[in-house]
């Protein structure tokens, strides 16, 4: 795939998920529905974070987040364990609007690089190089972009994006 194919993806991929965040109250954002492990705020939080420590650990760099965010959106967290002040949406839009264009300008011409550590995503599918990482997470992003969706929908919210 051409570097600049995948970047633009990337673009669009996290322009929707922006524009989902635009059209998210704090209030939606806090509300699990039934059937629902996570809301819609720890949904955000874990693109954020997932894309970043999944490129730190494959690059062997350092991750950039705000101090507390692994402890909240990281897999395996759930709202039901945070403490009361946790990042408002303008945070987490502030994050995940600037991470895009960082990883682009951190990883421009690098694409066909090997990571430090080949991402075993376990069935004999392994990623070995950093554009087959991206287009992971790209995937990933869309994917909890229909669980916010399908979160949204459930709480009878007609404004989705």
């Amino acid at each position: 795939m051409k570097e600049e194919s995948l970047f633009q993806q990337m673009r669009f991929v996290r322009k929707r998920s922006l524009a989902a965040l635009d059209a998210t109250t704090e209030e939606v954002a806090d509300a699990k529905p039934e059937g629902f492990l996570n809301n819609i705020r720890w949904n955000f939080g874990h693109i954020f974070v997932s894309q970043e420590n999944l490129l730190a650990r494959f690059t062997g760099e350092e991750a950039h987040m705000p101090e507390g965010y692994i402890q909240l959106f990281h897999g395996g967290t759930s709202p039901d364990e945070w403490p009361e002040d946790v990042p408002r949406l303008a945070d987490l839009r502030k994050e995940l609007e600037s991470q895009i264009e960082r990883l682009i300008q951190t990883y421009e011409g690098r694409l066909s690089e090997e990571g430090k550590k080949p991402f075993d995503l376990g069935g004999g599918i392994v990623f070995r190089t950093l554009d087959e990482v991206l287009n992971f997470t790209i995937w990933h992003e869309g994917l909890h972009q229909g669980t916010i969706s399908a979160m949204k929908r459930a709480q009878g919210v007609e404004n989705l994006f």
